[in-house]
This record gives C-alpha cells, sequence and structure tokens, in this order.
C-alpha cells in the first residue's frame, strides 16, 4: 500500500518544517509596501468618513470598508486605472490584493461600480472651495511619498497587443 501525499495523515512534523526558499519580493510589492509605510491611512480616513458611510450604515447591505476603498483609489491614481481595470488587477495580482485588504487567494475586491461610486463620492464633495477630497487625497500622497524621499509619475499596467500572423 502507497504511503498517503496528505501532509496531515502521513508525518505532519517533517511537512511544517520545509518551508519553500523565499523568492525574491516583486517590484510591485516593494512599491505597495513602501506606500504601506510612507502614507498615514488613519488620517485619510478621517478626512474621508464624512462622505462614505456605506460600510457603517444600518440598514441595506453593507458597503466595503473605508480603508478598502482609499487604498483602491490609490492603486488607481499610481498605476493610472479606470475603475474596471483596477477591479480586474486586484483579480489577477496577490500583491494589489493583499494591499487593499482582501484575501490573496480568493480575492473579492469592490467591483467596478462600487470603485466608480466611491471616485464619485471624493470628487463631488468640496472640504474647501477649491479642493475636492479627491485633491486632499491627491495631496497627501505626494507630499508622504516626498517626506521618505519618493516621487511618482501615475504608469499603466499595459496590456499585450494581438495582430494576425502573417502566413511567410
Amino acid at each position: 500500500m502507497k504511503p498517503s501525499c496528505n501532509p496531515d495523515s502521513a508525518h505532519p512534523a517533517l511537512f511544517t518544517a520545509i518551508r519553500w526558499p523565499k523568492a525574491t519580493t516583486p517590484k510591485r510589492e516593494q512599491i505597495l509596501s513602501m506606500v504601506e509605510r510612507a502614507v498615514d491611512w488613519n488620517l485619510l480616513e478621517e478626512i474621508v468618513r464624512p462622505f462614505y458611510q456605506a460600510d457603517v450604515r444600518r440598514t441595506g447591505r453593507k458597503g466595503y470598508s473605508l480603508r478598502m476603498m482609499l487604498r483602491c483609489h490609490v492603486l488607481k491614481r499610481l498605476w493610472y486605472m479606470s475603475d474596471r481595470q483596477a477591479e480586474h488587477a486586484v483579480l489577477d495580482s496577490h500583491a494589489f490584493a493583499k494591499f487593499i485588504g482582501t484575501d490573496p487567494w480568493a480575492p473579492r475586491p469592490p467591483s467596478a461600480t462600487a470603485i466608480r461610486a466611491f471616485r464619485k463620492t471624493l470628487h463631488e464633495n468640496d472640504v474647501d472651495t477649491a479642493l475636492s477630497v479627491a485633491d486632499l487625497i491627491e495631496q497627501h500622497l505626494t507630499a508622504s511619498l516626498r517626506a521618505v524621499g519618493m516621487e511618482f509619475r501615475p504608469g499603466r499596467i499595459e496590456d499585450p497587443v494581438f495582430r494576425k500572423a502573417s502566413d511567410e
């Protein structure tokens, strides 16, 4: 009879002692970890909380957490993504899913519709006469990154281009 390949049944101590060697950290994960450390997320939540109540309302379906929505907004800004691209990027990238706070192995990111509604909330509400909440977030993000010696220009995650192959 063949020994069982189930790690729980055969020798659990053997399987817990073996560790896969740590690969290099992906560039995307390095960038997000730097952003995680640089930004004061509690301050951003205090700024946006008066305008976003979907996660604390008492009736109806509970919305996504404010922290998750803020992080999606920052991802969109850093990688210059649309709402739909942000939803798909979180589904595709382990680093993105971990950054916004959803389970990286079975991500349930906010839908593009929820991300769009949050973006509209940020752009429609003003903190000052000339400053929207989105502008304030942008200023805080830029200042936080400059404080740690970094500056950024938004970039895109490009999709491959497919063309019909020539018959040569």
